[in-house]
């Protein structure tokens, strides 16, 4: 049997031997191509090549990639555990040529590495071509010696490639192999079992126009994809991919852990979904993709949410996925050394995601039992579309749970309603996008314009007026007091990007004179400056003298520079997990997301200061240099997956300590930042946390301020540095001591919570009491909101008027803060009282005027609640 790491060294060798420089697989997230979810194919790292976009110093390539199916016109994702060969997670092994070799080579060289090498029986490959591709038949039939019977001509849907409605596109050629009679009949077609796909090869040889016709290219490429799995499969004899050693040892490992038999029909399904899913998953969260509610993030979740549904049909009650995954670690680790690397964090994402999804299916239940007792004594045939989008959206509870407990019941379920739901929400989400994009595609005929950015060298510049947009639409000129959007042929001025803010600045000639106030970028490459003008008129084709504000700018600088620091500084003291995840440069403060799971302990935050400022006082030359972007991360620079990357990209490195992908502004060494200080780290999402922390002058300046109160203390209470920490501890407790013998002397005021309780009613599923309370103060209206939430696991609102004033508290059970913010809720209610008001997600309180008529602001909140809570 060939093993699956051999299938891999041998299809290097071969390719390298025929003279194709070796690159490494790209990362799920498309590094060069944001557009796209994952990386769905061996071509899309070299996309902009096909493109003619950019170019490498080689003309022949091979690959292994890791790739993910899940959406789009690439989606295998409901096919997976029921059929032999389908995956969400797979590896595709790839060659190509940008412009070299053609037809005959590519033929040449699949055929010879699949009969001479890996040894599979000429007589069992069948071939596909495009229907009028005479010359890859002629090839297939003369050169390689494949009878005319064997070689299949189909039409644009098997054998026509294209990468989009216009660009490179041709005809293909697939390999297929005949697995023999025992899977089907001897009739080649797409149904028949007995032949797998195995190898296609796509003859990049034509460019589509707007119109639909077809150019020659100049330059005629190849791109071959062959599936890792299918092949392995076929190497060694089994009828599925399952059955490799790929999938088996996770397959019997996680049987073992259930206690269950690999081999009954029953748990096929289940044990195969949980392996294909447990590799998408580690690969996933290595690759630096976190459980989110949207994007890449919900799409893991998804997977791991359904995964732990077929381990329910196994019996398991608490984490299992977590174990599974140190399986596929194992097998994998040979091949992908940084999934061991990253085993502990790995383990620690998915168990924690596993316990907050159990914790979401107790809850789900709950109101899917109350949704379907409902259809039961209405005698409702079908369970709402709706209602049941709500549950799966809001608390993560799967469709096709319920639907198996509806069937139990005899009840169906409105699938139809539930689509039209989840395409409401889609087309919700693609509004949102849209709106973010809209400064963008509101500048008619802004995609004519680049502009040529020179702000690295220099701050100050001459450039001609290309262009002005007043109100998003074009005009010829800008006067004195207007606001526009200005694009000129150059610029110093740098445009938001990469985290980091835009310049200001100002610009002027002998007649105008404008305030910059921000910079923006748009994709076709044209800079836009946002102004005010301050006196005269700007006409297209003005020469102006630009300006970038310079001491902004070095405080941007500064912070830049801290954030490349600080992201070094998290992966020396918390280990390679720690990824990019987000962030924000400003003149005054920066703030850095990054993968974690844990909230950092003062000692870890300390070392991590410590770390900076070390570096800062070593004062490191800050290299900038422009590379290749293959040579640059195998030289061990760090790439922010969100971004997009050319052929070339600019390296930031600070000697052995930093060395970043990065196109903003930095200084010329360490030692310019001056000094660093975290004023906060925070979690944001599940494993993802935050820091915002200042540098130079803001560091310093925050650094004497806090020093100054720290001596207003000192001198208030009379003590010296060392012990004032004792004595107000001290001083606390024995506060609290007089507040707990006063309220002993206070009789106690009791309520009842049962009456209160008998008031709760629904907002989208989920119970809710709003009630006035009286004869309370805060601390008792505090905790009675606590007790309602927990004895109805929901959300209590409850109000009264204390001392002539009224206060309002909002207590919501942590698994819905999603849905209900408690702070938000509280924060429109204080603006009703005239009041302010906060707090965290599922505790905040407000104050504010005497509530004059209890009844009528309970309906208030009430109405408020339903409006901004049920669709």
């Amino acid at each position: 049997m060939t093993a699956h790491d051999e299938i891999r060294h041998i299809f290097y060798d071969y390719f390298i031997k025929k003279k194709h420089q070796r690159v490494l697989s790209s990362p799920l997230i498309p590094a060069k191509d944001p557009s796209l979810l994952f990386t769905n194919a061996g071509m899309n790292q070299f996309k902009g090549v096909f493109l003619q976009e950019e170019k490498r110093d080689y003309q022949r390539a091979v690959s292994i990639q890791k790739c993910m199916r899940v959406s789009g016109k690439h989606n295998d994702f409901d096919e997976v555990g029921k059929t032999d060969f389908h995956h969400t997670f797979f590896e595709m092994l790839g060659n190509f040529s940008f412009g070299d070799y053609f037809k005959e080579k590519a033929i040449a060289y699949a055929w010879e590495l699949l009969t001479h090498h890996y040894h599979l029986p000429p007589e069992r490959l069948w071939i596909t071509v495009y229907q009028d591709d005479d010359q890859a038949f002629r090839i297939w039939q003369d050169q390689i010696g494949i009878p005319e019977n064997k070689i299949i001509r189909l039409g644009n849907k098997d054998n026509f490639w294209q990468m989009g409605e216009t660009g490179p596109c041709g005809p293909c050629s697939e390999i297929h192999y005949d697995r023999g009679p025992e899977f089907g009949t001897a009739e080649f077609t797409d149904d028949n079992r007995r032949y797998v796909e195995i190898w296609n090869l796509v003859f990049m040889q034509f460019f589509r126009n707007e119109s639909g016709s077809l150019l020659p290219l100049p330059a005629p490429a190849i791109d071959t994809g062959m599936g890792m799995e299918r092949l392995t499969a076929i190497l060694q004899n089994v009828p599925s991919n399952y059955q490799t050693d790929l999938f088996k040892p996770i397959i019997e490992f996680t049987a073992a852990l259930a206690g269950a038999d690999p081999q009954n029909p029953e748990t096929q399904v289940d044990l195969k979904v949980i392996a294909d899913h447990s590799r998408a998953l580690t690969f996933l969260i290595a690759d630096g993709i976190m459980p989110a509610n949207d994007g890449r993030g919900y799409v893991l979740r998804r997977l791991l949410r359904r995964a732990v549904k077929h381990g329910k049909a196994l019996n398991f009650k608490g984490h299992f996925l977590n174990q599974v995954s140190s399986e596929v670690i194992a097998v994998m680790k040979p091949f992908y050394p940084e999934l061991e690397h990253n085993q502990a964090f790995i383990k620690k994402v998915i168990a924690a995601e596993e316990e907050r999804f159990n914790r979401t299916l107790v809850n789900g239940l709950k109101i899917f039992e109350e949704i379907l007792q409902a259809a039961i004594e209405t005698k409702q045939p079908l369970l709402s579309g709706s209602d049941l989008f709500r549950l799966s959206d809001t608390y993560g509870f799967p469709l096709d749970f319920a639907r198996d407990l509806a069937m139990e019941k005899g009840i169906g379920i409105d699938f139809e309603s539930f689509q039209q739901e989840l395409k409401k929400q889609k087309d919700r989400s693609r509004l949102n996008l849209q709106q973010k994009r809209k400064d963008e595609s509101t500048l008619k005929n802004s995609e004519r314009w680049k502009s040529e950015f020179r702000g690295y060298d220099e701050l100050q510049l001459e450039a001609e007026l290309l262009a002005i947009y007043i109100d998003g639409q074009e005009a010829l000129q800008i006067s004195e007091k207007e606001k526009g959007i200005l694009i000129f042929n150059r610029t110093p001025f740098y445009a938001e990007s990469g985290g980091q803010v835009g310049d200001s600045g100002s610009g002027k000639n002998n007649q105008a004179y404008f305030q910059i106030s921000d910079t923006k970028k748009i994709s076709s490459g044209a800079i836009l400056h946002h102004v005010q003008m301050e006196k005269g008129i700007l006409r297209i084709a003005d020469r102006v003298w630009l300006e970038v504000d310079r001491q902004r700018r070095l405080n941007i600088a500064v912070h830049h520079t801290a954030t490349h620091m600080l992201h070094a500084a998290l992966r020396e003291v918390l280990g390679p997990h720690v990824k990019q995840a987000g962030s924000r440069v400003g003149p005054d403060k920066l703030r850095f997301d990054f993968t974690h799971f844990n909230a950092l302990s003062a000692e870890e935050l300390e070392k991590v200061e410590s770390s900076i400022n070390e570096k800062i006082r070593e004062n490191i030359a800050i290299i900038k240099q422009v590379q290749g972007y293959e040579e640059a991360v195998a030289s061990g620079a760090i790439a922010i997956f969100d971004e997009k990357y050319g052929d070339s990209v600019r390296v930031i490195g600070m000697g052995d300590f930093s060395r970043e992908l990065c196109g903003g502004t930095h200084l010329q060494a360490s030692g310019e930042v001056g000094f660093f200080k975290i004023l906060s780290e925070t979690s944001i999402a599940s494993g993802i946390r935050r820091i915002e922390a200042l540098a130079g002058e803001a560091a310093f300046n925050h650094l004497q301020k806090t020093y100054a109160i720290f001596n207003q203390i000192l001198v208030h209470f009379n003590q010296k540095a060392e012990v004032v920490f004792d004595f107000l501890k001290n001083l606390e407790a024995r506060l609290k001591e007089k507040e707990k013998k006063a309220k002993k002397e206070t009789p106690v005021l009791t309520h009842n919570i049962d009456e209160l309780i008998k008031k709760t009613f629904l907002v989208n599923h989920t119970k809710v009491v709003v009630a006035h309370v009286e004869n309370t103060d805060r601390h008792q209206l505090g905790d009675l909101a606590e007790a309602i939430k927990n004895r109805i696991q929901g959300m209590a609102v409850l109000f009264a008027n204390v001392d002539g004033k009224s206060l309002v508290v909002a207590s919501v059970l942590k698994d819905l803060t999603a849905q209900f913010n408690a702070n938000i809720i509280i924060k429109k209610i204080a603006s009703v009282i005239k009041g302010k008001g906060g707090g965290r997600n599922d505790f905040a309180q407000a104050g504010g005027g005497a509530i004059a008529m209890p009844d009528d602001f309970k309906d208030k909140i009430s109405r408020m609640l339903k409006e901004n809570h049920e669709a």
